[in-house]
């Protein structure tokens, strides 16, 4: 390890402060970089198919048209493309990716093929299954450093569960929420909201990845008819 990873992140007063989704996108970007990985991706973990998709996705610095290449990367590195989440294991996994032969041209972009992939399960207090997943050009962290970002990324996740997750899970939009369909239903597209509500465009993303999941949609234009339907926006 470099000096710089040689001490735990620690996310300090930051993680204290942290209370939206534009928060804790902060604090897994820091987290990510201050170990020397370039990406990262907060997900639940499916009971029904692999791990996780792209749709599962909840909070990441990757590009929306980069994510199912991102997933497919991490799973030929941590050999797990073709399992279930049933065999899925309770510990950190790392790997590295490899050359990527046989993936779709379209989506074969290079930037992960040689990439080293951590993955870091995680669990709610109901047992809600869910991970976080770094990938960098660097070597494969070993045993301490494997410890240190399990503790840093067991940290934000407790607290992002404390701020976000309970809300989710109540059903209730919140009220960031609430504005970003409202502006969907207007025809908005995410970088307009981006620009109208002064967040980043994951942020945003992540709202309406949100806002489906409690309205029971299955993409933007069935949350906007249902939030019609609801009253929630006229």
């Amino acid at each position: 390890m470099s000096s710089a990873m040689a001490l735990p992140f620690h996310a300090g007063p930051e993680l204290g402060r942290a209370i939206n989704r534009t928060d804790f996108f902060r604090l897994l970007k820091a987290a990510a970089h201050h170990y020397a990985f370039d990406s990262f991706a907060l997900a639940r973990i499916s009971e029904a198919s692999q791990p996780f998709g792209a749709r599962d996705i909840i909070i990441t610095n990757v590009a929306e048209r980069q994510t199912g290449f991102f997933v497919y990367a991490m799973g030929r590195a941590l050999g797990f493309i073709k399992s279930k989440a049933a065999q899925f294991l309770a510990t950190p996994m790392s790997g590295k990716a490899g050359n990527l032969q046989g993936y779709p041209p379209d989506l074969v972009l290079n930037e992960f093929d040689t990439n080293s992939f951590l993955l870091i399960p995680l669990f709610t207090p109901e047992g809600r299954r869910y991970c976080v997943a770094f990938s960098g050009k660097r070597q494969q962290p070993d045993q301490g450093e494997v410890a240190d970002i399990l503790l840093d990324t067991m940290r934000i996740f407790d607290k992002f569960y404390e701020e976000i997750l309970v809300n989710e899970m109540s059903g209730r939009l919140t009220q960031r929420e609430n504005e970003v369909v409202r502006w969907t239903s207007e025809g908005k597209t995410s970088a307009e909201i981006a620009i109208i509500l002064g967040l980043s465009e994951h942020t945003v993303n992540s709202h309406i990845a949100a806002s489906v999941r409690k309205l029971g949609a299955v993409n933007r234009v069935h949350m906007v008819a249902m939030a019609l339907r609801m009253g929630l926006v006229s």
